[in-house]
């Protein structure tokens, strides 16, 4: 009997088109308009390209053999290159300055200038170089001020400029921001389950429907009914997560890493939880139909902007200002399970995402199941 009631509801919520295309298609599309939109920003922002400036070439710089060393060096074509530098009078500076040519104008001096038509990026380098020049000048001056005999030594141990930390990775995968974006929609496709639970719940209550008043009369025991009900709305979810993630993977190429075996247990837990969240939303929301898709809409839009899906930020601002809703929002644990499995080696924070989602979808169909048994109808 449990596999009949399985096999023709899961027929019926097929039939509906419009479900099919929200909850499928539509994250589809999404994911696509990600992965154009900034699917490959942080490798773009990787490729470093060197700063152009100019230096004044007066009698300041031309006595200052520590300022043309560091600049030579700075500029000299490698791996390290960071500036490409144009040594020209001042007027051809000024003009090549105008021009955008050149992103700052170095004048050699005490202390050394710089000159900016405008703020950004490329300024702020040139400045940052100027400073720790700036520093380390003072810093060699006062030493061998006070302990002459040190300066050779000293000069050896600026030309290996030792550094004192290292990145660390912990499962040896670059940190990437915009994955959280594609784990963020993963999490509304999990949530968007919610749409097929509604429709369940809806197909229940005489109140609201024409299949729900006959269903109600049915002498199927209505926990059986509720039960394969939920498993057919998990297997269409289930599988339209599953088309997504190979559409992400093989077609975007969204790194996921290869722990299959977690990646599907997040979307199955993910899945389960939108399920359980629409049946709540059907059986808990007094009114009609619509009054209960918009809410549901809502709700859905909102724990997903909560974890980072239209700002990524939002995540991390929720978490370190309102820990206590991380906890409790379905898409921000789907999201943060999948970048625990791509950046961490341990499976704590993992599994302590998908205990959260068990427990939020155990007591949200609890809530459902008791709000359906408690329904009574005066006349069908």
């Amino acid at each position: 009997m449990f596999a009949h009631i399985y096999s023709y509801r899961l027929k019926c919520l097929l039939r509906d088109r419009e479900l099919v295309f929200w909850t499928l298609l539509f994250p589809l599309l999404m994911a696509t308009f990600f992965y154009f939109t900034f699917g490959h920003l942080t490798s773009e922002q990787e490729k470093f390209e060197p700063v152009p400036a100019a230096v004044i070439d007066n009698r300041a710089y031309r006595e200052n053999p520590h300022l043309q060393q560091v600049l030579a060096v700075l500029s000299t074509a490698g791996e390290g290159r960071m500036i490409e530098l144009a040594v020209a009078e001042e007027a051809g500076a000024e003009k090549l300055l105008e021009e955008g040519a050149v992103s700052g104008i170095i004048t050699a001096g005490e202390p050394v200038g710089l000159t900016v038509k405008q703020a950004g990026l490329k300024q702020s380098i040139l400045k940052a170089i100027l400073d720790e020049y700036a520093y380390t000048s003072r810093t060699v001056s006062s030493i061998i001020s006070k302990n002459p005999p040190a300066a050779r030594l000293l000069v050896k141990e600026l030309e290996r400029r030792p550094t004192y930390t290292e990145a660390v990775s912990f499962s040896g995968v670059p940190p990437d921001t915009m994955l959280a974006y594609f784990y963020a929609l993963i999490a509304m496709a999990c949530l968007y389950g919610s749409f097929w639970g509604l429709r369940n719940t809806i197909d229940l209550q005489a109140d609201l429907s024409a299949r729900g008043a006959r269903r109600s009369t049915a002498p199927t025991h209505k926990l059986q009914v509720v039960l394969s009900d939920t498993l057919a709305a998990l297997t269409i979810s289930f599988i339209e997560v599953l088309v997504l993630l190979v559409y992400l993977a093989a077609v975007l190429k969204v790194s996921f890493g290869n722990q299959v075996f977690y990646i599907l247990l997040t979307c199955l837990a993910g899945c389960l939880a939108g399920v359980s969240f629409g049946n709540l939303i059907g059986t808990v929301i007094r009114g009609s139909e619509g009054v209960k898709i918009g809410i549901l809409i809502g709700g859905n839009m909102t724990l997903c902007y909560l974890a980072g899906l239209m700002w990524v930020d939002m995540k991390y601002i929720i978490a370190t200002r309102v820990p206590l809703l991380s906890y409790i929002n379905p898409a921000a644990l789907i999201a943060d399970a999948f970048y625990s499995l791509y950046l961490f080696d341990g499976h704590h924070r993992f599994f302590l995402s998908i205990g959260l989602l068990c427990l939020l979808s155990a007591l949200m169909s609890l809530i459902s199941i008791f709000r359906l048994r408690r329904e009574r109808y005066g006349s069908i």
